[in-house]
């Protein structure tokens, strides 16, 4: 793996590359480690955008080729988005009634070796009485809860004495993995534009 993607971003790119490297004469990978070797490479731009098709094309493929993993995957968002929903409004009615601030950050910088990280797939009482026991001991909530398919995957940190992450639990996904990996390799291409059009 390059230090540049993750382990199945690395995994789509060699399949992509497999297909188009004799076409455009330029191996994805290759481009995405080190695009300055590549400012010279006629029409450049244009094949970046071109490779940025065909990204798009393989992933299409791959997930229509998938009904049953896309169908798991839209079936899992939705009842980790009725979790969350459920989960927002006790941690968000908790923690005015314990004057606890919560806030929705840019960013925190953690050390996430002394936070405990839990993951629950329900809002049953147990979970519900957790949560007002971790917003007692808190001085803030933070929400780290993320957009995905038109729906919210919750996950809040209690922090205090001891710091606590609780997420709402979305099991892996073939699918969901290949649409992380398109953004990831968009991205990629894009910053290689970038670093091209700058030399």
């Amino acid at each position: 793996m390059a230090e540049y993607w993750s382990d199945y971003t690395d995994f789509v790119l060699t399949n992509i590359d497999r297909k188009v490297a004799t076409k455009y004469k330029v191996a994805l990978k290759k481009l995405l480690e080190n695009p300055s070797k590549f400012a010279s490479a006629p029409n450049i731009q244009t094949t970046i955008k071109n490779l940025g098709s065909e990204v798009d094309g393989y992933i299409d493929n791959a997930i229509a080729g998938m009904p049953d993993v896309k169908k798991a995957l839209t079936d899992n968002v939705l009842k980790a988005d009725a979790v969350t929903k459920q989960l927002a409004q006790s941690i968000s009615m908790q923690a005015k009634q314990h004057k606890v601030p919560m806030v929705k950050p840019v960013s925190i910088n953690r050390d996430e070796t002394h936070e405990e990280t839990i993951s629950v797939d329900d809002a049953g009482p147990d979970v519900l009485a957790m949560v007002e026991r971790l917003i007692g001991e808190s001085v803030l909530v933070a929400d780290f809860s993320y957009g995905y398919q038109n729906s919210t995957i919750g996950s809040w940190l209690f922090s205090g004495h001891k710091n606590y992450l609780l997420n709402v639990f979305l099991p892996d996904n073939d699918v969901a993995m290949l649409e992380a990996s398109r953004t990831e390799i968009h991205t990629l291409l894009d910053a290689a534009g970038v670093i091209i059009e700058g030399i």
